[in-house]
């Protein structure tokens, strides 16, 4: 079974090696404190690049680096990839710690951001050699479009608009359940950890038979991109605000 293509992934940190995928020279111009993590390969998330790799959408959106970033992922080239790139570049990329938390608590206000020069100005070679799982590449974008955004304050690149093709039957737009993903987290949720380490999950030849047994539970159980109004209803549990104290009690912007 082949699970359906994914449009759009999102995310907060950025996948592993974003920053070799675009302007990477305007990229530490306008952030010099990321050359070292870059080098040294720990800019962005190793998890994510994985994801990144199998699910193959057509764009991910990433917020995180305080910093408007363009970058396009092309796959083919990614997997004929060798380590040899990142040597020959001068990169020394070490092996990343999948349990590190990266925070980010550098306002970056004051820092002086020069815009972007035109031409591409690739970074260092992303190294191939970070160890992947037996899960296969399901059918996917030939290359992902890739696009980061500021912090939402003035004079600052943190909006952009994006037209996107939706269904031919969404009109009027609506929700629903997706069923495979339905699938996906009945068969994986005997996996999830409570505790502070997540344990890993099993192999494809492992994991693959039980999802596509919930996708057919689901399915016979469920029904098919069932709408969510059919199953769920919202409805107001408690009072709203008062219209004499909502002036008041604004916060300032």
């Amino acid at each position: 079974m082949k699970l359906s293509p994914v449009d759009i992934c999102l995310s907060h940190d950025w996948p592993q090696y974003m920053e070799s995928h675009g302007n990477y020279n305007a990229l530490m111009r306008r952030k010099p404190h990321f050359r070292a993590d870059a080098e040294a390969g720990r800019l962005g998330s190793p998890p994510l690049l994985e994801v990144l790799k199998k699910v193959r959408p057509s764009r991910w959106f990433s917020g995180h680096m305080h910093v408007k970033y363009e970058a396009t992922f092309k796959h083919a080239e990614q997997a004929g990839a060798t380590s040899a790139a990142a040597s020959s570049s001068g990169a020394a990329v070490k092996e990343a710690n999948p349990d590190e938390i990266q925070i980010d608590f550098d306002d970056d206000d004051d820092e002086e951001e020069a815009p972007p020069p035109q031409q591409s100005e690739p970074g260092p070679e992303a190294s191939s050699s970070q160890p992947s799982s037996a899960v296969h590449s399901r059918p996917g974008a030939s290359e992902t479009k890739f696009l980061a955004l500021d912090k939402c304050l003035p004079k600052k690149d943190y909006l952009e608009i994006i037209d996107f093709p939706a269904p031919l039957d969404n009109d009027p737009p609506k929700f629903t359940f997706d069923t495979e993903w339905l699938g996906i987290v009945r068969a994986t949720n005997q996996y999830l950890s409570r505790t502070k380490r997540q344990q890993p999950l099993p192999a494809d030849n492992v994991l693959r038979p039980l999802i596509e047994e919930s996708i057919r539970w689901v399915k016979d159980n469920v029904g098919e991109n069932k709408d969510i109004p059919e199953v769920q209803s919202f409805s107001m549990t408690s009072p709203g605000p008062d219209p004499a104290f909502q002036e008041r009690d604004r916060l300032p912007q």
